[in-house]
């Protein structure tokens, strides 16, 4: 009798290969651990507290203030008389608001109280009357008018955003929404349409046109004010011009360079006698040749 075959040897299991090592990142070699993105944040700015009826009285206090001194420095100033103009309805309007206010403030025993917000008033009310009283004619009229936009736009978002939603008290809610708010909105339409009038360049002098060089028009009024020369006769050519400028010279009147000749390289009007000629240079201008 045959033995049965002995059993297979089973093959032996083979080892798993180690797993290769992950080079380390440029961060880890270099000693530095990157944040998660998922858990870093950033700090928001804290919300503002909301304004009391104090310190509302406070903020509107230091609003007026700031136009009326700005406004008062450019009734003394300004050059442009439409300028001038604005300027004294600013401080008309803006002493009738403070006038009401503290009568209302007075009737209802409200005691204004300072906070950061009137306090940077105050001081962006010193910093921009200091800039002003460094400018001078076309320069300050219009950076006068520019500081009047942003100011009143500034109040109103002002009034809007916060002053409104904070107030508590019903009448002086009312005063803003029925009085304050509707002058300082036509106070901004007012400047807005002035500085447009001005124009990118500004007005040179009291209410002078301005002549565009090359182009034919009259004469641009220099910095000071002053006419110029022939350009203001007619917009003759720049011969003609200094030859005016000439024999006012030689009639003893010194004249001073304009801003910028009108009407050079236009379209030429009839020519000036030479006693024109003369009246414009005593008029106080030599553009000079070209």
């Amino acid at each position: 009798m045959n033995a049965p075959p002995p059993a297979p040897t089973p093959a032996p299991t083979p080892l798993p290969e180690p797993t290769p090592a992950t080079p380390p990142s440029a961060d880890a070699q270099a000693g530095t651990t990157q944040p998660d993105a998922t858990t870093s944040t950033t700090p928001s700015a804290p919300a503002e507290a909301p304004l009391t009826d104090e310190q509302i009285v406070a903020v509107l206090d230091a609003a007026n203030k700031k136009e009326i001194d700005e406004a008062q420095l450019a009734q003394t100033k300004a050059k442009n008389k439409d300028v001038k103009a604005y300027a004294r309805v600013i401080v008309q309007h803006h002493n009738d608001a403070k006038a009401k206010q503290a009568k209302l403030v007075k009737k209802l025993g409200i005691t204004a109280a300072e906070s950061d917000k009137s306090k940077q008033l105050a001081t962006e009310t010193q910093q921009a009357v200091e800039q002003l009283k460094a400018l001078q004619g076309a320069d300050f009229d219009q950076q006068f008018v520019q500081l009047m936009v942003r100011d009143h736009q500034t109040t109103l978002d002002l009034i809007d955003r916060r002053i409104l939603q904070d107030a508590k008290n019903a009448d002086l809610k009312a005063m803003l929404e029925k009085d304050l708010r509707p002058t300082i909105e036509k106070h901004l339409k007012d400047a807005e349409a002035l500085a447009q009038k001005l124009g990118p360049a500004g007005a040179t002098g009291a209410g002078a046109m301005t002549g565009a060089t090359g182009a034919g028009a009259p004469g641009a009024a220099s910095g000071a004010g002053t006419t110029a020369g022939a350009g203001a006769q007619g917009g003759t050519t720049g011969a003609q011009r200094a030859a005016g400028a000439q024999s006012g010279n030689q009639a003893g009147q010194t004249g001073v360079t304009a801003g910028s000749p009108g009407g050079q390289g236009g379209v030429q009007p009839p020519a000036a006698t030479p006693a024109a000629g003369a009246g414009a240079g005593t008029k106080g201008a030599s553009p000079g040749t070209k």
